[in-house]
């Protein structure tokens, strides 16, 4: 009997010896800094000025077109569009659970759409009578957006164990305020750059406020005790209602779609989360 004690304390022993073998505890800073850099791109359909002279003139006869009515006519035939917008910023990033963060930060974004003719130029409506109209050439005309965005972002990750390759689910939405916009013409003949600011009066501004949500799946690269990096791939990004993206540019229905990098420092080591983890 005495024994049987003894093998089962030995059993007992090795047991535990095994099971702390196999637990991994983990000591990670709650809070973290991320330095951001991305690219979204945007789909939409061409919002034509109505000073754009698009449809030929009357002077024009099938199989014979004059020099004139070549003058008259700038064919702007394009109906849809895409764009880039490039975006960078700083967030903070709380880790909640084992498994899960939240972020919320800055985010500046810019974009630039262009206007251009199938042809070397367009015509542009200057000025008009009951008589007469004024039309000037224009090679393109473009239109630069500037955004300050506050995101707010939640991520799930895939495994509770701190491996150097760790994959996660994002979600997120991004409250984006214009801050500044700029136009530039390009005139067919630079004699007519006196008519610039008279060209401008006539462009159309963009929304000063539009939201969005998005999606995405990323990959962590490196331990979360040290400076970490992270790249994510979103699809879809939805924009929150219809709007003018800019003046030319009116968003489809159609999911945009993005990357993004960023590089994680942890902060307030002393402050952090500690978990076990048994294999």
């Amino acid at each position: 009997m005495k024994k049987f004690w003894i093998i089962l304390s030995l059993i007992s022993i090795y047991s535990l010896q095994i099971q702390a073998q196999d637990t991994i505890t983990y000591k990670i800073p709650r809070l973290r800094l991320g330095i951001e850099a991305g690219v979204n791109y945007f789909f939409g359909t061409i919002n034509k000025p109505n000073m754009i002279r698009e449809s030929r003139s009357y002077y024009y006869t099938s199989g014979n077109q004059s020099s004139a009515d070549n003058d008259y006519y700038g064919g702007f035939i394009s109906q849809s569009s895409s764009f880039a917008a490039y975006s960078f910023g700083l967030k903070l990033e709380y880790v909640l659970h084992k498994r899960v963060a939240i972020s919320s930060g800055l985010r500046f974004s810019f974009y630039k759409a262009t206007l251009f003719s199938d042809r070397n130029y367009f015509l542009w409506k200057i000025s008009e009578t009951e008589t007469s109209s004024n039309y000037i050439k224009i090679k393109n005309l473009s239109q630069k957006n500037y955004y300050l965005a506050i995101p707010l972002e939640v991520r799930f990750f895939f495994t509770e164990r701190d491996f150097f390759a760790r994959f996660y689910l994002i979600a997120g939405n991004s409250f984006n305020f214009l801050i500044a916009s700029s136009d530039h013409v390009e005139f067919q003949n630079p004699k007519m750059e006196k008519y610039n600011s008279t060209v401008k009066q006539h462009i159309g501004r963009t929304n000063l406020f539009y939201g969005s949500f998005y999606l995405g799946i990323g990959l962590k690269l490196g331990k979360v005790n040290y400076p970490f990096g992270n790249i994510e791939f979103f699809c879809p990004i939805v924009n929150l209602a219809k709007h003018r993206a800019n003046a030319f540019v009116y968003l489809d229905a159609i999911p945009a779609m993005g990357i993004r990098t960023t590089l994680n420092i942890p902060m307030v080591r002393k402050h952090q989360l500690t978990y076990t983890v048994i294999d």
